[in-house]
């Protein structure tokens, strides 16, 4: 019951955040803006980086102790019961989309129309308060391994993601950041999990 409830409101606010889209809100922001080589290069660089980076996560950033903890989090959690891919499938994207649209979308939008802040400043704004919100996480997991993980990982990405927003559209922050984080919990669950189920 307490599941259902979660992703109904999860539903409800997803319904909400893309409701000013078709109002046009920040609409400049929803496509392709400047596609050029260094912007590629950057994307493909970027890509590259934050798939290592969850490599090393997954190999070196669980302990026994922490990979029992991990258990718990609905997407693995989604991978391990079978029972729960829709978890997995359609509740995990809804949330990577209710994240970028927050994170990214709305928060650069609005900073970028009510500040006059260089590019720069704003990316590290966003990711800072994208990092701080992942501490949400703390309440279910009072492990200081995983809270380093939690704070410094999104912050990595927002960077990332900050950067391809202003150059490309929120499209590609969406996917970029679900991509991320299914390898991250896919690979947690293939290298700690699959043999035991």
């Amino acid at each position: 019951m307490k599941k259902i409830k979660k992703y109904t409101v999860i539903t409800i606010i997803f319904i909400l955040l893309t409701i000013p889209l078709f109002f046009g809100v920040f609409i400049e922001y929803f496509l392709v803006r400047d596609l050029t080589l260094c912007v590629i290069l950057i994307i493909i660089t970027g890509v590259l980086v934050l798939l290592i980076l969850s490599k090393l996560i997954e190999i070196y950033g669980y302990s026994n102790r922490n990979i029992e903890i991990m258990k718990n989090h609905d997407v693995i959690n989604g991978f391990i019961n079978k029972n729960n891919q829709i978890i997995v499938w359609l509740f995990f994207p809804i949330i990577m989309i209710i994240e970028e649209l927050i994170f990214r979308y709305y928060l650069i939008g609005f900073l970028i129309f009510s500040m006059e802040l260089e590019s720069f400043l704003l990316i590290i704004l966003s990711s800072l308060i994208f990092s701080l919100y992942h501490l949400h996480t703390w309440f279910a997991i009072k492990n200081l391994k995983l809270r380093l993980i939690n704070l410094g990982n999104p912050f990595i990405l927002g960077l990332y993601n900050g950067y391809l927003f202003l150059k490309l559209g929120i499209i590609p922050c969406i996917v970029i950041h679900y991509i991320f984080a299914l390898f991250l919990y896919y690979n947690i669950y293939r290298r700690y999990f699959k043999k035991k189920v």
